[in-house]
């Protein structure tokens, strides 16, 4: 009885976020389609000029659908220290008769969805758009469905870890140039991990600490083949353990944060 009300807790929060985010969908899609277009058509047709192989295309939209939630982060980090400083409604949901953690789990469920409302268009989009330029041959929908849950978790749960490291607003310019950027530059967005690791055998070692480098292992595993990617289902199994993970540690400094242990 007692899981049950804090179910239906959980699902006001959620579906309250929801309804915001809905006002906000179409600019978020715009913008999407923007970034894909852009980023795909230079690789595709202009990259190739300066020596790099016409796959490149299609490996790179295999880790712009890995990356699809990674912009989302910025926002929703943003907005949520920003309302710690403002109207505070996370204070009110506190008061809710639910467990503490559990109106931090929703925000990360929201934000889960979130990322994975834009990340699904990726392929599609990409796929229409230039067809025979992105090769599918090797695309399987269980593993990329797979993917898209872990990649989607992961970025939900790296946004309430954000969000309890970030002092304030004044410092809302060091969320993407001290966590994301990093994190995205040297997380195998451009190469691949058999690419690195035969240039330097300890950087890519060192590589392995990087969470972005398994969600873009794994998703480019799941579009384009398994061969030259690390194993799809160890890259899954490291995501979600970064999650729970940052999931973990996010909630705990917000609460310090709040005040409220």
């Amino acid at each position: 009885m007692q899981m049950s009300s804090y179910a239906r807790t959980m699902f006001y929060l959620i579906n309250t976020q929801y309804r915001v985010f809905l006002q906000t969908i179409k600019d978020k899609y715009i913008d999407l389609f923007i970034w894909i277009i852009g980023m795909s058509a230079v690789t595709i047709y202009m990259l190739p000029s300066f020596g790099l192989s016409h796959a490149y295309g299609s490996f790179m939209i295999a880790s712009m659908a890995a990356s699809a939630g990674l912009f989302e982060q910025y926002t929703s980090t943003v907005n949520l220290i920003g309302d710690f400083e403002g109207d505070n409604i996370t204070s009110f949901y506190l008061t809710l008769p639910i467990p503490s953690w559990m109106v931090f789990v929703s925000y990360a469920v929201f934000y889960a969805f979130n990322t994975l409302a834009l990340a699904v268009f990726v392929v599609p989009i990409a796929k229409l758009i230039f067809w025979n330029h992105f090769d599918l041959s090797e695309f399987s929908c269980i593993k990329y469905a797979v993917m898209l849950l872990a990649t989607s978790s992961f970025y939900a749960s790296f946004t309430i870890w954000m969000v309890g490291l970030v002092p304030n607003l004044q410092h809302a310019g060091s969320i993407w140039m001290r966590f994301i950027f990093p994190l995205w530059t040297f997380g195998a967005f451009q190469y691949s991990y058999a690419v690195l690791y035969g240039l330097n055998v300890w950087f890519a070692y060192a590589s392995l600490g990087n969470p972005m480098v398994y969600l873009m292992e794994g998703t480019r595993a799941a579009i384009l083949g398994q061969a030259g990617s690390l194993n799809i289902w160890m890259c899954a199994g490291v995501s979600f353990f970064f999650t729970i993970l940052f999931t973990a540690h996010g909630i705990s400094r917000i609460k310090r944060r709040l005040d409220y242990v």
